[in-house]
């Protein structure tokens, strides 16, 4: 795992939100729960040697973006869950604060928190933590998420994980019974194509699946088709995922309505280039975005984002982690 606190480079597309994430991860790692504006300018230009004017221009730019952050992460009317953007910028601005400060029993933020981590962290080899995949937590985490957006689960809505890289024959083995029992519930599709080519130890780019349908027994309900992205590659994968290619690949029949692309990353995006990630890699769900519909998470899930949060924030603490 990377120095959580690395500096991010000022000279890179995505500076406003590398930095910004720079200051929750300093405010979540400072005894005092704080990180400042001023903190921020110096570390610039001590990493980067950047001169103090415009490091601190950089740095109010920076800041204006994690206010916007408070206002993207609001809960929906009626389902304040307690799990949204857990920190708080002082009157002038320019000092960013903790909620309350992170401990084992603290709750509020936590899915943000760990989709901060996730983003900060490289997802190497050392990613795993007590056990704990933050990859599948993720793809876990984005089929809750995406069974809210969906207007939450019920007798014809739900939302299922396809699955993260497994050995070739297990997966091969859950990867049609996945497909078997999407076509059962959604109606349509008529299971797994015969002699279709299956896709390895992948999972034919398609992480979670969510629908909602209807009581008639009919085709074409609303399907959602997603990718899940961590780490530092993930504008690369923004095609990768084809809906309508993966339904002619394995189902003998495909859907009616081809399922909406999405694609979901722990990461924050930049509004600058949003327009076109959201051309190029369908419904986005950046950090803020999964925050707001994060208000009913199974415990299960909950738990594990918080048990890795913990680990990963304890090997920072401790200097474990790669230069």
């Amino acid at each position: 795992m990377t120095n959580l606190l690395k500096v991010p480079s000022p000279e890179a597309d995505d500076r406003l939100v590398n930095l910004a994430d720079w200051v929750e991860m300093k405010a979540v790692l400072e005894a005092d729960g704080n990180a400042s504006q001023e903190d921020l300018a110096r570390a610039i230009s001590r990493a980067y040697s950047m001169n103090e004017t415009n490091a601190k221009g950089l740095a109010a730019d920076v800041f204006k973006e994690l206010a916007d952050r408070y206002t993207a992460c609001a809960p929906i009317e009626g389902m304040a869950s307690g799990f949204e953007y857990p920190f708080v910028l002082n009157d002038t601005g320019n000092l960013l604060s903790m909620r309350t400060p992170l401990s084992t029993r603290t709750k509020a933020g936590i899915i943000y928190l760990f989709l901060l981590t996730a983003s900060r962290a490289d997802m190497d080899a050392q990613r795993k933590l007590n056990g704990l995949d933050p990859t599948v937590i993720f793809e876990r985490l984005c089929a809750d998420v995406l069974i809210n957006f969906w207007g939450g689960r019920s007798a014809l809505a739900d939302s299922i994980v396809f699955g993260t890289a497994r050995k070739k024959a297990a997966h091969n083995n859950k990867f049609q019974s996945n497909i078997e029992h999407l076509c059962l519930t959604l109606r349509e599709g008529r299971g797994m194509k015969v002699g279709a080519k299956l896709p390895g130890a992948g999972d034919g780019k398609l992480d979670v699946v969510v629908w909602r349908i209807f009581a008639d027994g009919r085709s074409g309900g609303l399907v959602g088709f997603a990718q899940c992205k961590t780490g530092i590659h993930w504008k690369t994968h923004l095609t990768k995922l084809q809906p309508e290619a993966f339904t002619r690949s394995y189902l003998k029949q495909p859907l009616i309505i081809h399922p909406i692309r999405v694609y979901m990353v722990p990461h924050r995006l930049e509004e600058k280039e949003w327009d076109d990630h959201s051309l190029h890699g369908g419904l986005l769900l950046d950090r803020c975005r999964m925050v707001q519909y994060g208000y009913k998470i199974s415990a299960d899930v909950f738990d594990n984002c918080k048990q890795w949060l913990h680990a990963a924030i304890s090997r920072q603490q401790q200097g474990q982690f790669q230069l």
